[in-house]
């Protein structure tokens, strides 16, 4: 073969390996200047160290999908428990057995039921279930706000003496439809901010007219609404299987005088998320970017603890002996 011909093709062949590995090292450091300007915990990272680590273990990686392990470390550094990882067929959630530890066995037969609201009277105390709500459409928080405000509605027409409000199969999702479907129970005004790693505050929330709005928008529209129930007593019932958005419902309900939250801790993930799309829709990533603050903009634990504890187990078949409605009730009906 004529030796010109060989130099040619050898020059074609380095070029094309170049343009991969160039493609490939940009992904990463895209991956980790998106992970360092955008997660909550990066202050915790050492990111010099972090850029070592991921790069020493990408080095032979011919495309952006053999990736995948390399940055992995990039996630376990920053500890989000919060955090999901897609790229291409792979996926990674940091493991958190100690929540895992804490599921009943009643809470899992919950969650197998499915998405339903179990609205009923428990004698004169009127209970609600709210469960998690991974929608994301407007037409899906609408539909999903008046879900919950029509099961609220018909319970109300019963003239109920204390409410129950049982988050504890609420995993999280959207929180709009949430705070939607609840607002009859709050009082104008506003009540979180999120806040991120620079002490950046966004999404004003709060309630106006019976809406939930954000930043002065209304993000649920409620067909048939009623008079507010702001003054109504109520107990809120968290423990491990609330997460997340169910967290933060639980987080404005302990603005309210007149509540009470009894249970377990939640699963400590009361935080806001962000999703980054990119690489052509083939790499995810879910991400914790900000705390819950108060309406002074005090951040709240991402843990949320009950006013009173409650250490046995959920009985979601028989609520009328579960031990946390028990002493909702008990609450409910005292002077207290």
């Amino acid at each position: 073969m004529n030796k010109y011909l060989l130099v040619l093709i050898f020059a074609l062949i380095s070029t094309k390996n170049f343009s991969q590995t160039d493609s490939v090292k940009a992904y990463v450091d895209s991956t980790l200047v998106i992970l360092k300007n955008n997660s909550l915990y990066a202050k915790k990272v050492d990111w010099k160290s972090l850029d070592r680590k991921v790069k020493e273990k990408s080095k032979m990686a011919k495309s952006k999908a053999e990736t995948f392990e390399a940055l992995k470390i990039a996630f376990i550094a920053l500890g989000d428990k919060h955090a999901a990882y897609y790229q291409y067929e792979d996926q990674y959630k940091l493991e958190n057995p100690e929540l895992q530890n804490r599921i009943s066995d009643s809470l899992k037969a919950g969650w197998k039921r499915g998405l339903k609201i179990n609205n009923k009277m428990i004698d004169d105390i009127a209970y609600i279930s709210v469960p998690t709500l991974g929608v994301g459409k407007q037409a899906d928080i609408d539909k999903y706000a008046n879900w919950i405000y029509d099961a609220v509605n018909k319970l109300n027409d019963k003239n109920p003496k204390g409410w129950i409000i049982d988050l504890r199969m609420n995993g999280g999702g959207n929180i709009r439809p949430m705070l939607g479907g609840l607002a009859m129970f709050f009082k104008d005004g506003i009540y979180t901010y999120y806040i991120d790693k620079d002490g950046k505050s966004s999404d004003e929330s709060g309630f106006s007219n019976g809406d939930f709005v954000m930043d002065g928008k209304i993000q649920a529209a409620i067909k048939n609404k009623i008079k507010p129930i702001d003054n109504a007593k109520v107990a809120i019932l968290i423990g491990p299987g609330t997460a997340s958005s169910g967290e933060g419902v639980a987080v404005v309900f302990s603005q309210q005088k007149n509540t009470k939250s009894f249970g377990t801790n939640s699963a400590g993930l009361a935080n806001a998320t962000n999703g980054f799309v990119f690489n052509h829709n083939q790499s995810y990533f879910l991400i914790s970017v900000a705390k819950i603050a108060d309406r002074n903009k005090k951040n709240y634990p991402e843990i949320v603890k009950p006013d009173i504890y409650v250490k046995e187990n959920e009985s979601f078949a028989n609520l009328s002996s579960d031990p946390s409605v028990m002493k909702a009730i008990k609450w409910l009906n005292s002077g207290k």
